[in-house]
């Protein structure tokens, strides 16, 4: 503790916090005081940021489950006002993400020796060649989409990289900040395991009772629907299983143990069929690497797939899953309608949902576009076959890197986590967001 009290960087830090604390007194004469809490809160990270990147992050983790959670500039009647930035709400995900991005070429300069620009060229060339081809789709697709699709390749396609992976390959260097930033997104997910648990008896269910996220004092953490929590829930299970056989006391094995197992069983509770299904893929691919009896193992596996064999039996003879199913039909109809029309380089990025909404028929039966439940329909919609191949080579390849690291328990987990990523997203919207792609920056650097 002495030590760290004459240490320069420690008071450092309680300069700058003493900095931001009186900016922010400063600042509320003009501001409001939720404006000066959202404002300190952001100039607190950032100054985290530069004194710890690391820190930023294990942050980046915790905060890209909570989807729901987003900060509105807008609704702050004194932030509304400022040019540009009063237009802003995006999710808290996202501001970290930027924070980091603002920060790491001070980082750079200050002290380089926290920041690992070498580690950029780990899968690069994958990523270059399917924003090329992104950027093919933009240029050669529908001129009277040009300004969307030119805003759509800089966010969401381009920030996918840059805001989610990027931050974790310059600050992450060591395998202990992997597993930390993984337990971050793990704590998150338990709460919104909690959340859906709590939700089979306080809300009310269509059909039939499921776990799903609600409101809390008018946020929406988690999203507005049960898939979008399974979404996060099943993405951590195979790292959340792992890190549970790794303690070494009985009370953090119970601890953990029962974490996973409620992370679990609240994703089954969902009864989102993707969640069925990454869950029997996740228990399927447990049971072929690690069972140890042959026998007890082809049991095991029998049993996995008559139980989901009989879920998709029960679920499929509801009105919900009829009413799903139709709409996935009709949005996948459209998406190769649209893919047929221009085949090679698609109508360009970010126009599905204006394409889904110039549809009349869908309008009148459906109410509000949708957006392509699966990334193929969005892919191949928006950026064509060049883009859909692209996409699929950087997912293959980075897929069969990390299969061929299989061989310890670690680094089997990451390869489970990414099969579970794009296993879920061949059904559903997130493909683009925090939630899927802080796991792929750290199933990168787990390559490293």
């Amino acid at each position: 503790m002495k030590q760290q009290l004459i240490e320069r960087a420690t008071w450092e830090l309680v300069a700058w916090f003493g900095i931001a604390i009186a900016l922010s007194i400063a600042a509320s004469f003009y501001i409001s005081w939720a404006g000066v809490v959202i404002v300190f809160a952001l100039l607190a990270i950032f100054i985290a940021v530069v004194a710890r990147p690391v820190w930023g992050v294990y942050a980046l983790a915790a905060a890209a489950p909570l989807s729901g959670l987003a900060i509105s500039f807008a609704s702050e009647q004194s932030l509304s006002r400022v040019p540009y930035l009063g237009g802003i709400e995006a999710p808290v995900v996202d501001f970290i993400a930027i924070i980091l991005l603002v920060a790491a070429p001070i980082i750079f300069f200050i002290n380089h020796k926290k920041i690992f620009p070498a580690h950029i060229k780990n899968h690069l060339p994958w990523f270059l060649l399917w924003f090329a081809a992104v950027a093919a789709a933009v240029y050669f697709g529908d001129p009277i989409y040009f300004g969307t699709s030119l805003k759509a390749f800089f966010r969401p396609y381009l920030f996918t990289y840059l805001a989610f992976v990027l931050p974790i390959l310059l600050f992450v260097n060591r395998r202990a900040e992997i597993i930390y930033a993984a337990v971050a997104y793990e704590i998150a997910c338990l709460a919104g395991a909690l959340m859906g648990a709590v939700s089979i008896f306080v809300t009310s269910s269509i059909g039939f009772p499921r776990a799903e996220p609600f409101a809390i004092f008018g946020y929406i953490p988690f999203g507005t629907n049960h898939n979008v929590l399974a979404e996060s829930l099943t993405a951590i299970i195979p790292f959340a299983v792992w890190w549970a056989s790794e303690q070494k006391t009985r009370a953090a094995k119970i601890f953990w143990g029962g974490a996973a197992a409620l992370i679990a069983i609240v994703s089954a509770l969902t009864f989102s069929r993707a969640a069925w299904i990454v869950l029997a893929l996740q228990g399927l691919g447990w049971l072929w690497f690690f069972g140890k009896h042959t026998g007890r193992r082809r049991v095991a596996i029998v049993a996995v797939v008559a139980v989901v064999a009989l879920f998709f039996m029960w679920i499929e003879n509801t009105a919900v899953a009829d009413s799903s199913n139709a709409t996935r039909t009709d949005l996948t109809g459209i998406a190769l309608t649209y893919f047929n029309r221009a085949p090679l380089t698609g109508q360009g990025p970010g126009t599905f949902i204006q394409l889904v909404g110039e549809t009349a028929a869908f309008r009148l039966d459906y109410g509000d576009p949708l957006d392509a439940h699966g990334f193929l329909q969005k892919v191949m919609a928006e950026t064509g076959a060049l883009g859909t191949i692209a996409f699929l080579a950087l997912l293959i390849s980075l897929g069969w890197r990390l299969w061929k690291r299989r061989h310890s328990a670690f680094e089997a987990v990451w390869f489970f986590t990414f099969i579970s990523l794009w296993a879920y997203q061949l059904f559903n919207t997130g493909y683009f967001d925090g939630k899927v792609w802080v796991l792929v920056g750290l199933c990168l650097a787990s390559l490293l």
